[in-house]
């Protein structure tokens, strides 16, 4: 896709490409036949280790990080729920077909007019829209509610990429991708501000699904009660694990501590030790 703004060019052979891997994915996890949504986070899980958190800058999406041997990612859980979809999306490619880390910016997952963007980002960001939303699955969507290039309007994105879960601009993109849009109404959808899609999404009763700021470190709570069970780590070492996911033991179902009451016999022994 090419527009006056400059934003980003994909060849046909390169998207072909793509279209190509999106495939081999979508049958390798047996999803031709359903939109993925928020099953997107189960295959990343099933691909690496990954981490849930509320990131304090919305700039950054999430990351890619390589440690001992180990991949994790990092969903910025601060963001909206459709916009954590897309990242997870996003890094599979990466994980899938590059193999390095990076830091993954909401102006380059945008295309932000503008921002230089790679032509890997732009790699990812194109998997990442075919894998959510494939041609043959919106096509039928837009069956279903009679719709054509020509009644089109924000209404009917904001519909479509409520059924598949994905970021109000990434629909836009999607039916222009596809000609359902021409460059006019592409322009006009993509100029609207993240407080007017808002406003609609209200509007229409198409509120995101809840799931900002959760925490999930992996398996970090599993581990830490099944070493705090084993009596291998200490109370204090297992409330400190535990406090990175604000997480307190008494919800795991451990009791507090009870303070102990000696009996009188001890109490008298420790007298008659101290006069001694």
């Amino acid at each position: 896709m090419s527009d006056k703004k400059g934003s980003s060019f994909l060849s046909k052979m390169i998207v072909d490409e793509i279209r190509v891997c999106v495939h081999k994915k979508l049958t390798e996890y047996n999803k031709l036949n359903g939109v993925l949504g928020e099953y997107i986070f189960n295959i990343l899980e099933r691909n690496s280790r990954v981490l849930y958190y509320p990131l304090k800058d919305d700039e950054v999406w999430g990351f890619l990080e390589k440690n001992d041997g180990h991949t994790f990612i990092c969903i910025n859980t601060s963001i909206p729920y459709d916009k954590q979809i897309f990242v997870a999306a996003h890094e599979l490619y990466h994980l899938w077909y590059n193999h390095g880390e990076e830091l993954i910016l909401s102006s380059c997952l945008e295309e932000t007019d503008n921002v230089t963007i790679t032509q890997n980002e732009l790699k990812a960001n194109r998997f990442a829209a075919e894998f959510l939303v494939p041609e043959i699955f919106l096509l039928q969507e837009m069956d279903n509610y009679s719709l054509t290039s020509g009644n089109i309007d924000i209404k009917e994105v904001l519909k479509l990429s409520h059924i598949f879960l994905v970021p109000y601009k990434t629909m836009v993109k999607r039916l222009f991708e596809i000609g359902k849009l021409g460059k006019k109404q592409f322009f006009s959808f993509m100029d609207n501000s993240e407080n007017q899609i808002s406003i609609w999404r209200k509007r229409l009763s198409l509120e995101l699904s809840e799931r900002e700021n959760k925490i999930s470190l992996d398996n970090l709570l599993d581990k830490a009660m099944d070493a705090f069970e084993r009596k291998l780590i200490t109370r204090e070492k297992f409330e400190y694990l535990l406090s990175f996911t604000n997480t307190t033991s008494e919800q795991l179902g451990i009791l507090p501590e009870e303070e102990y009451i000696p009996p009188i016999s001890e109490i008298l022994q420790a007298i008659i030790e101290e006069d001694e």
